[in-house]
Protein backbone atom coordinates (compact mmCIF):
# COMPACT_ATOMS: atom_id res chain seq x y z
CA UNK A 1 0.00 0.00 0.00
CA UNK A 2 1.02 3.57 -0.65
CA UNK A 3 1.81 5.49 2.75
CA UNK A 4 1.94 8.87 1.69
CA UNK A 5 0.32 11.32 3.74
CA UNK A 6 -0.58 14.60 4.95
CA UNK A 7 0.31 14.91 8.85
CA UNK A 8 -1.67 17.81 10.15
CA UNK A 9 -0.40 18.55 13.52
CA UNK A 10 -2.00 21.82 15.52
CA UNK A 11 0.93 23.80 14.72
CA UNK A 12 1.30 22.83 11.11
CA UNK A 13 -0.50 21.98 7.87
CA UNK A 14 0.72 20.61 4.29
CA UNK A 15 -0.29 21.67 1.39
CA UNK A 16 -0.22 18.48 -0.91
CA UNK A 17 -3.44 16.28 -0.12
CA UNK A 18 -3.72 12.61 -0.91
CA UNK A 19 -6.21 9.85 -0.27
CA UNK A 20 -4.76 9.30 3.57
CA UNK A 21 -4.39 12.12 5.53
CA UNK A 22 -3.31 11.42 9.60
CA UNK A 23 -4.37 14.29 12.47
CA UNK A 24 -2.34 13.06 15.44
CA UNK A 25 -1.98 14.86 18.82
CA UNK A 26 -0.21 11.55 20.36
CA UNK A 27 2.99 11.90 22.15
CA UNK A 28 5.84 9.95 21.28
CA UNK A 29 6.08 7.25 23.33
CA UNK A 30 4.99 3.36 22.36
CA UNK A 31 1.48 2.75 24.00
CA UNK A 32 0.49 -0.89 26.11
CA UNK A 33 -2.50 -0.85 23.80
CA UNK A 34 -3.52 0.92 20.79
CA UNK A 35 -7.78 0.63 19.24
CA UNK A 36 -8.61 1.09 16.22
CA UNK A 37 -12.35 2.17 15.25
CA UNK A 38 -13.21 2.68 11.56
CA UNK A 39 -15.62 5.05 10.80
CA UNK A 40 -18.20 5.13 8.26
CA UNK A 41 -21.51 7.50 8.47
CA UNK A 42 -21.50 7.35 11.87
CA UNK A 43 -21.87 10.87 12.92
CA UNK A 44 -24.37 10.70 16.04
CA UNK A 45 -22.96 7.23 17.40
CA UNK A 46 -18.75 8.03 17.26
CA UNK A 47 -19.10 10.81 19.51
CA UNK A 48 -20.42 8.74 22.32
CA UNK A 49 -18.01 6.22 21.32
CA UNK A 50 -14.69 7.93 21.79
CA UNK A 51 -16.77 9.76 25.09
CA UNK A 52 -16.88 6.48 26.77
CA UNK A 53 -13.63 5.12 25.75
CA UNK A 54 -11.79 8.29 27.06
CA UNK A 55 -13.64 7.93 30.38
CA UNK A 56 -11.78 3.81 30.39
CA UNK A 57 -8.92 5.51 29.21
CA UNK A 58 -8.73 8.11 32.21
CA UNK A 59 -9.04 4.87 34.58
CA UNK A 60 -6.79 3.46 33.36
CA UNK A 61 -3.68 5.58 32.82
CA UNK A 62 -1.06 2.46 33.24
CA UNK A 63 -2.25 1.47 29.85
CA UNK A 64 -0.82 4.94 27.82
CA UNK A 65 -3.01 4.06 25.22
CA UNK A 66 -3.27 5.87 21.38
CA UNK A 67 -7.12 5.67 19.61
CA UNK A 68 -7.01 5.44 15.82
CA UNK A 69 -10.21 6.63 13.79
CA UNK A 70 -10.25 5.70 10.55
CA UNK A 71 -12.70 7.82 8.57
CA UNK A 72 -13.53 6.22 5.87
CA UNK A 73 -15.08 9.06 3.35
CA UNK A 74 -18.75 9.22 5.13
CA UNK A 75 -21.08 11.20 3.16
CA UNK A 76 -23.00 12.39 6.34
CA UNK A 77 -21.08 14.71 9.04
CA UNK A 78 -18.64 12.39 10.77
CA UNK A 79 -15.52 13.94 9.57
CA UNK A 80 -16.74 17.56 10.81
CA UNK A 81 -17.45 15.79 14.05
CA UNK A 82 -14.37 13.73 14.48
CA UNK A 83 -12.15 16.68 13.56
CA UNK A 84 -13.25 18.39 16.49
CA UNK A 85 -13.20 15.42 18.76
CA UNK A 86 -9.40 14.78 18.23
CA UNK A 87 -8.65 18.37 19.88
CA UNK A 88 -10.73 17.56 23.09
CA UNK A 89 -9.04 14.21 23.41
CA UNK A 90 -5.08 13.46 23.13
CA UNK A 91 -5.22 10.07 22.97
CA UNK A 92 -7.09 10.41 19.41
CA UNK A 93 -5.47 10.28 16.18
CA UNK A 94 -7.53 10.91 12.91
CA UNK A 95 -6.74 9.46 9.69
CA UNK A 96 -9.05 10.36 6.82
CA UNK A 97 -9.40 8.66 3.56
CA UNK A 98 -10.34 11.76 0.76
CA UNK A 99 -12.65 8.51 -1.19
CA UNK A 100 -14.81 5.68 0.38
CA UNK A 101 -12.26 2.86 0.38
CA UNK A 102 -14.27 0.17 2.64
CA UNK A 103 -14.16 -1.48 5.83
CA UNK A 104 -11.50 -3.53 5.35
CA UNK A 105 -8.65 -0.74 4.05
CA UNK A 106 -9.55 1.51 7.23
CA UNK A 107 -8.95 -1.62 9.18
CA UNK A 108 -6.11 -2.29 7.67
CA UNK A 109 -4.80 1.63 7.30
CA UNK A 110 -5.34 1.76 11.73
CA UNK A 111 -3.47 -1.32 12.00
CA UNK A 112 -0.53 -0.18 10.17
CA UNK A 113 0.14 2.90 12.15
CA UNK A 114 -0.43 1.59 15.32
CA UNK A 115 1.99 1.65 17.66
CA UNK A 116 0.67 -0.32 20.86
CA UNK A 117 2.14 -3.50 22.34
CA UNK A 118 -1.63 -5.14 21.51
CA UNK A 119 -4.19 -3.42 19.36
CA UNK A 120 -8.08 -3.54 20.30
CA UNK A 121 -10.41 -3.39 17.44
CA UNK A 122 -13.48 -1.24 18.51
CA UNK A 123 -16.62 -1.04 15.77
CA UNK A 124 -18.14 2.97 15.93
CA UNK A 125 -21.62 2.16 15.77
CA UNK A 126 -22.10 2.07 19.57
CA UNK A 127 -23.29 -1.90 19.40
CA UNK A 128 -20.17 -2.57 21.68
CA UNK A 129 -20.40 -1.60 25.25
CA UNK A 130 -16.99 0.19 25.72
CA UNK A 131 -17.19 -0.09 29.85
CA UNK A 132 -16.12 -4.17 29.22
CA UNK A 133 -12.55 -3.06 27.53
CA UNK A 134 -11.16 -3.72 30.61
CA UNK A 135 -12.12 -7.25 30.38
CA UNK A 136 -10.38 -7.79 27.41
CA UNK A 137 -7.61 -5.91 28.42
CA UNK A 138 -6.94 -8.06 31.60
CA UNK A 139 -5.69 -11.48 30.00
CA UNK A 140 -3.07 -9.62 28.07
CA UNK A 141 -1.88 -8.48 31.39
CA UNK A 142 -2.07 -11.91 33.02
CA UNK A 143 0.30 -14.52 33.63
CA UNK A 144 0.79 -18.49 33.21
CA UNK A 145 -2.09 -20.24 32.00
CA UNK A 146 -4.32 -17.28 32.34
CA UNK A 147 -2.45 -15.09 29.76
CA UNK A 148 -3.88 -14.62 26.20
CA UNK A 149 -2.37 -13.12 23.08
CA UNK A 150 -5.65 -12.91 21.01
CA UNK A 151 -8.52 -11.70 23.10
CA UNK A 152 -12.03 -12.61 21.28
CA UNK A 153 -15.30 -10.50 22.15
CA UNK A 154 -18.28 -12.93 22.18
CA UNK A 155 -21.93 -11.98 22.08
CA UNK A 156 -23.47 -14.31 23.81
CA UNK A 157 -26.97 -12.88 23.11
CA UNK A 158 -27.38 -10.61 19.91
CA UNK A 159 -31.07 -9.86 20.64
CA UNK A 160 -30.82 -6.82 18.94
CA UNK A 161 -30.44 -8.04 15.40
CA UNK A 162 -33.14 -8.78 13.51
CA UNK A 163 -34.00 -12.71 12.74
CA UNK A 164 -32.31 -12.78 9.21
CA UNK A 165 -29.15 -11.12 10.68
CA UNK A 166 -29.13 -13.73 13.37
CA UNK A 167 -29.26 -16.92 11.17
CA UNK A 168 -26.55 -15.04 8.59
CA UNK A 169 -23.88 -14.72 11.48
CA UNK A 170 -25.13 -18.24 12.93
CA UNK A 171 -24.57 -20.12 9.68
CA UNK A 172 -20.93 -18.11 9.12
CA UNK A 173 -19.94 -19.18 12.24
CA UNK A 174 -20.74 -22.61 11.48
CA UNK A 175 -19.28 -22.27 8.14
CA UNK A 176 -15.84 -21.00 9.63
CA UNK A 177 -15.60 -23.34 12.31
CA UNK A 178 -16.54 -26.76 9.61
CA UNK A 179 -14.03 -25.15 7.03
CA UNK A 180 -11.36 -24.39 9.55
CA UNK A 181 -11.81 -27.02 12.03
CA UNK A 182 -11.96 -24.76 14.54
CA UNK A 183 -14.34 -23.79 17.75
CA UNK A 184 -14.88 -20.14 17.65
CA UNK A 185 -17.78 -18.47 18.75
CA UNK A 186 -17.61 -15.04 17.68
CA UNK A 187 -15.34 -14.17 14.46
CA UNK A 188 -16.52 -10.91 13.91
CA UNK A 189 -16.71 -8.40 17.00
CA UNK A 190 -14.03 -6.78 18.95
CA UNK A 191 -11.31 -8.65 19.30
CA UNK A 192 -7.46 -7.58 20.70
CA UNK A 193 -4.06 -8.94 18.88
CA UNK A 194 -0.85 -8.76 20.20
CA UNK A 195 1.58 -6.34 17.69
CA UNK A 196 4.24 -9.51 17.83
CA UNK A 197 1.28 -11.71 15.88
CA UNK A 198 0.81 -8.63 13.77
CA UNK A 199 4.18 -8.41 12.52
CA UNK A 200 4.33 -11.99 11.64
CA UNK A 201 1.15 -11.98 9.23
CA UNK A 202 0.31 -11.05 6.09
CA UNK A 203 -3.33 -9.76 5.95
CA UNK A 204 -4.17 -10.72 2.27
CA UNK A 205 -8.79 -10.53 2.28
CA UNK A 206 -10.44 -7.69 0.91
CA UNK A 207 -13.50 -8.19 3.27
CA UNK A 208 -15.08 -8.82 6.27
CA UNK A 209 -12.64 -11.71 6.47
CA UNK A 210 -10.16 -9.93 7.94
CA UNK A 211 -11.24 -10.68 11.13
CA UNK A 212 -11.29 -14.36 10.87
CA UNK A 213 -8.27 -14.46 9.16
CA UNK A 214 -6.60 -12.65 11.65
CA UNK A 215 -8.14 -15.37 13.97
CA UNK A 216 -6.99 -18.37 12.37
CA UNK A 217 -3.19 -17.46 11.59
CA UNK A 218 -2.97 -16.67 14.90
CA UNK A 219 -3.83 -20.45 15.72
CA UNK A 220 -1.89 -21.64 13.15
CA UNK A 221 0.94 -19.84 14.68
CA UNK A 222 0.19 -21.04 17.65
CA UNK A 223 -0.72 -17.90 19.69
CA UNK A 224 -3.25 -18.26 23.02
CA UNK A 225 -6.67 -17.30 21.81
CA UNK A 226 -8.81 -16.44 24.82
CA UNK A 227 -12.84 -15.34 24.69
CA UNK A 228 -14.79 -13.29 26.68
CA UNK A 229 -18.12 -12.74 27.37
CA UNK A 230 -19.56 -9.45 25.16
CA UNK A 231 -22.67 -7.42 25.52
CA UNK A 232 -24.52 -6.67 22.18
CA UNK A 233 -26.39 -3.58 22.59
CA UNK A 234 -27.79 -2.65 18.80
CA UNK A 235 -27.88 0.62 17.01
CA UNK A 236 -29.06 3.71 18.58
CA UNK A 237 -28.40 5.42 15.51
CA UNK A 238 -27.99 4.85 11.72
CA UNK A 239 -28.27 1.49 10.07
CA UNK A 240 -25.63 -1.43 9.18
CA UNK A 241 -23.80 -1.42 6.00
CA UNK A 242 -24.19 -5.26 6.00
CA UNK A 243 -25.84 -7.00 3.10
CA UNK A 244 -25.76 -10.38 1.04
CA UNK A 245 -23.10 -8.93 -0.92
CA UNK A 246 -20.91 -8.10 1.66
CA UNK A 247 -21.60 -11.18 3.05
CA UNK A 248 -20.74 -13.20 -0.13
CA UNK A 249 -17.74 -11.53 -0.63
CA UNK A 250 -16.24 -12.62 2.68
CA UNK A 251 -17.41 -16.07 2.13
CA UNK A 252 -15.38 -15.99 -1.11
CA UNK A 253 -12.35 -14.71 0.32
CA UNK A 254 -12.89 -17.64 3.19
CA UNK A 255 -13.04 -20.61 1.15
CA UNK A 256 -10.05 -19.00 -1.06
CA UNK A 257 -7.69 -18.93 2.08
CA UNK A 258 -9.12 -22.73 2.93
CA UNK A 259 -7.54 -23.68 -0.33
CA UNK A 260 -4.38 -21.70 0.34
CA UNK A 261 -4.00 -22.76 3.71
CA UNK A 262 -4.31 -26.31 2.69
CA UNK A 263 -1.10 -26.28 0.45
CA UNK A 264 2.33 -27.76 2.00
CA UNK A 265 3.98 -24.33 1.35
CA UNK A 266 1.36 -22.33 3.18
CA UNK A 267 2.91 -19.35 5.65
CA UNK A 268 0.80 -17.58 7.75
CA UNK A 269 3.30 -14.35 6.41
CA UNK A 270 6.42 -13.73 5.06
CA UNK A 271 8.25 -13.40 8.19
CA UNK A 272 6.54 -16.53 10.20
CA UNK A 273 7.40 -20.08 10.15
CA UNK A 274 5.25 -22.32 8.35
CA UNK A 275 2.84 -23.85 10.82
CA UNK A 276 3.36 -24.58 14.54
CA UNK A 277 1.03 -27.14 16.28
CA UNK A 278 -2.27 -25.79 16.75
CA UNK A 279 -3.25 -24.72 20.42
CA UNK A 280 -7.20 -24.92 21.84
CA UNK A 281 -8.63 -21.95 21.74
CA UNK A 282 -9.46 -21.65 26.01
Amino acid sequence: MDLRSDIVTQNSFLDKVWDLKYFSTMSSSRPFVSFVIPVYNEEYNIPNVLRDLNEVLEDHPEWNAEVLVVEDGSRDNSKKVLLEAVKRYPETQLILHAVNQGYNRSLRDGIERSKGEYVMYIGADEEFDISEVPSFIAPLKAEGKSHADVVLGVRWQRNAYKLHRFFLSVIYIFFLNALYKLRINDYNWSQVWSRELLDQIDIESKSLFILPEIIIKAFDLGYKISEVPSNHRGRHWGKSSLNLKIMFSALWDGLRFHFKRLSPDYKPGPKSAAKKELVSVS
